[in-house]
């Protein structure tokens, strides 16, 4: 599934060596609201090895804002360690890392480093995380061609449309709001497309990878 490394300008302002955006308890609630949308002998896996989902999902410290290429590799990984017949437990980690990084990638305030808006949509999104709600979307990798890129290109586009859009809503030097936070506004419609749309993402991404090597995971039962 090797694709050429090209980087447009809109992809490659995505990297950074900045913390990650959400919280370590964001992406835990992302990842295992995505558990619900799984197929049930995948989500009876994932299950199976809960701590380690959500040691993956967390990420670490030193966080990378992961590229479309990053995420790529991390899908390969998982199909690379699943044929070397990998314990389930590294599996399930590396899913969760992969749920980690599709976060990520749907997050519009992680585009670079450490930063006043990242921080405060941060602080933010842990404060309203009771009011948000998932929308289901469509299960397009049931029948989609076994290759991420095409999506993950576009959720990095939307990503960095979503992100122009929050600019205007935090001092860049202070970190202070601008303008309404509330739940009419701005930042609270792009917090809550980013929580469904990650949840969702990250589902799809899990059953590309169950279409294609979930057969070969221990303790899977069939759908």
């Amino acid at each position: 599934m090797p694709k050429p490394r090209l980087r447009t300008l809109a992809l490659t302002v995505l990297f950074s060596s900045g913390l990650a955006a959400w919280s370590p308890q964001f992406h835990e609630d992302q990842t295992l609201l995505a558990v619900r949308l799984a197929p049930r002998g995948m989500a009876a896996f994932l299950l199976a090895h809960e701590a380690d989902l959500r040691a993956g999902a967390r990420g670490q410290g030193n966080d990378q804002v992961p590229v479309v290429e990053d995420v790529e590799d991390q899908f390969r990984l998982v199909v690379s360690l699943t044929e070397e017949g990998a314990r389930p437990e590294r599996l399930v980690r590396e899913l969760g890392t992969l749920a980690h990084q599709v976060e990520l990638l749907t997050d519009p305030s992680a585009v670079r480093g450490s930063s006043p808006l990242r921080e405060t949509f941060e602080s933010y999104a842990d404060q309203e995380r009771p009011k948000l709600v998932l929308t289901r979307e469509p299960f397009w990798a049931v029948r989609a061609p076994l290759d991420p890129r095409p999506h993950l290109l576009a959720w990095a586009r939307t990503k960095y449309e979503r992100h122009q859009a929050l600019l205007g809503c935090v001092d860049e030097q202070s970190g202070r709001r601008v303008g309404a936070w509330d739940d009419l506004s701005v930042p609270f419609a792009q917090l809550q497309l980013a929580y469904s749309n990650g949840v969702n993402a990250t589902a799809n991404l899990w059953i590309q990878l169950y279409r294609a090597v979930g057969d070969m995971w221990s303790g899977t039962p069939g759908e």
